[in-house]
C-alpha cells in the first residue's frame, strides 16, 4: 500500500492519511489556526473516524461518501455547523459552508463491520474516545488507531482493538510521554472541589467540550449525589440529546439517562439569570473558552472567590483557555482577571503512555508509523531502541508498507 500523510504529522490536529491515492483515513483542520491539509484530486470516499475537527474539519471540502457510525454522522454536522459559525465571527478563512455540510453524502458502518470501500476490505473497531469513535482495519494488515483509550470510563467502554497479524501501525501519539491519573481519583477530586464551591454559597463552572466530556461530568456529578442544582448549557445540550440516540456506542446508557434526567437545560438569558442566584454547577461549552456561553458567566463571575472554573479538557496553547490557566487573565476580544478559583482536572479520552507502550506490545506490528503528537521523533526512537520498526513522518511524506 502506498501511503501520504497529508496532516497530522507530529502535530495534533488535522488529521489526513490517504491510502493508493484513493480512501482518505479522516480529513481534520487545525482549530486554531483553521489550516487544512492539501486536497487530493479525485477523492469519492473518506473514511470519519469521530467528529472532532482535527480529523472532520476539512471533510466537506471533499464531496465525498463518509463512512462513518452514525452518532460520529450526527455530532460532526453539529461540529461544522457550528465551526462555519465562529470562522465567520473570527474573520478566519472559510473553506466550505452550510450548503457543503448539508450536501455530504453518508455511509453507516458500526462497531465489528466489514465492508469494501474503494477496493479495500474495511474493518471497524471501537476506539473507546468518544461516543461512536472508531479504529480501522484495513485489508487485514494496516492498522489505523485513530485517537483511542483502553480504560473504560463511566461513558464508554475502553477501545476493543483486538487485531492480530498487524503489518503496519499508524498509531496516535498524543499522550506518549505523559501518564493520567486514575480515573476514580480524578472524579473524586472534581466532587471534592464542586460541593467546597457550593458549600461556600458559590458557583461551580465546568466549561466542557460538547462531545463525550460533557457527559461524563454529568454522570460524576450523578453517581456521587452532588445535591445542587446541575445546569446543562450551549451546544452540550443538543450533543446529549444526539448520544442518548445511539445507545449502542455507550458502556451504560441508562446511567445516562439517569444523569439527564435531573439536569436542567439553559437556553437563554433568563434561564441563565435565573441559575446564577444559588449555589449550582453549570456544565457548558466551549472547552477551551474560545466562544459558547461560558464567556458570559465569566464575565458574570469572574470577580467571585467564591466560585470556581474548574476545565475538565487539555487547553490547546494560543487558546483563551490555555491562556487563563497560564496567567489567571481572559483574554478573548476583552480582558479581565479571574479571581475565582482556577482548577484543571486530567479526565482525558485518549491513551497515555501506559496504554500506548501497552498496546504496542501487544500486537507487536512489523512497522510502526506515529502520528498525532508533537514528541512523535522521540516516541519513534524510544520504540525503535526497544526494538520496533518505528518511524514518525513529516506532512507530505509518502511510504509503501
Amino acid at each position: 500500500m502506498h501511503l501520504k500523510f497529508l496532516g497530522g504529522c507530529r502535530e495534533v490536529g488535522r488529521n489526513a492519511v490517504l491510502v493508493n491515492n484513493r480512501l482518505l483515513l479522516d480529513f481534520g483542520m487545525k482549530v486554531e489556526t483553521v489550516e487544512v491539509p492539501p486536497r487530493p484530486k479525485g477523492i469519492k470516499s473518506v473514511v470519519l473516524t469521530h467528529p472532532h475537527l482535527d480529523h472532520s474539519g476539512a471533510v466537506p471540502m471533499l464531496n465525498a461518501t463518509v463512512y462513518s457510525t452514525p452518532a460520529t454522522l450526527a455530532q460532526t454536522r453539529l461540529l461544522l455547523e457550528d465551526a462555519v459559525k465562529v470562522q465567520k465571527n473570527r474573520n478566519a478563512p472559510q473553506y466550505y459552508g452550510e450548503r457543503e455540510i448539508r450536501k455530504m453524502k453518508e455511509y453507516r458502518v458500526t462497531f465489528g463491520q466489514e465492508l469494501e470501500v474503494e477496493g479495500f476490505t474495511i474493518d471497524i473497531y471501537d476506539s473507546g474516545h468518544v461516543p461512536g469513535s472508531f479504529g480501522v482495519l484495513v485489508n487485514k494488515e494496516m492498522f489505523y488507531t485513530s485517537d483511542f483509550r483502553l480504560s473504560s470510563t463511566r461513558l464508554l467502554n475502553g477501545a476493543s482493538f483486538d487485531v492480530k497479524g498487524i503489518k503496519t501501525l499508524i498509531m496516535e501519539s498524543t499522550y506518549a510521554f505523559k501518564e493520567h491519573p486514575p480515573r476514580e481519583e480524578v472524579e473524586k477530586e472534581l466532587v471534592r472541589i464542586v460541593n467546597e464551591t457550593v458549600d461556600s454559597d458559590g458557583i461551580a463552572l465546568i466549561p466542557c467540550f460538547a462531545i463525550g466530556r460533557s457527559m461524563e461530568i454529568l454522570m460524576v456529578l450523578d453517581h456521587y449525589g452532588v445535591k445542587c442544582p446541575i445546569y446543562l448549557d450551549g451546544m452540550a445540550k443538543t450533543a446529549l440529546d444526539i448520544t442518548l440516540r445511539y445507545p449502542e456506542f455507550l458502556r451504560d446508557p441508562k446511567a445516562l439517562e439517569k444523569a439527564a434526567e435531573r439536569t436542567i437545560p439553559l437556553y437563554d438569558f433568563r434561564d441563565r439569570k435565573m441559575a446564577l442566584k444559588r449555589p449550582c454547577v453549570i456544565v457548558t461549552t466551549s472547552g477551551m473558552l474560545s466562544g459558547g456561553p461560558i464567556i458570559s458567566y465569566l464575565k458574570k463571575l469572574h470577580k467571585k472567590e467564591n466560585c470556581s472554573l474548574i476545565f475538565t479538557g487539555f487547553q490547546v496553547p494560543g487558546t483563551p483557555g490555555r491562556t487563563l490557566l497560564d496567567t489567571g487573565y481572559y483574554r478573548n476580544g476583552t480582558e479581565f482577571k479571574v479571581n475565582m478559583r482556577i482548577e484543571y482536572l486530567d479526565f482525558s479520552a485518549h491513551a497515555d503512555r501506559n496504554e500506548l507502550l501497552e498496546f504496542v506490545k501487544k500486537i507487536e506490528p512489523e512497522k510502526i508509523i506515529l502520528i498525532h503528537g508533537d514528541n512523535c521523533e522521540e516516541f519513534a526512537s524510544e520504540l525503535s531502541s526497544m526494538g520496533f520498526d518505528a518511524t514518525a513522518p513529516e506532512n507530505g511524506d509518502s511510504l509503501e508498507v
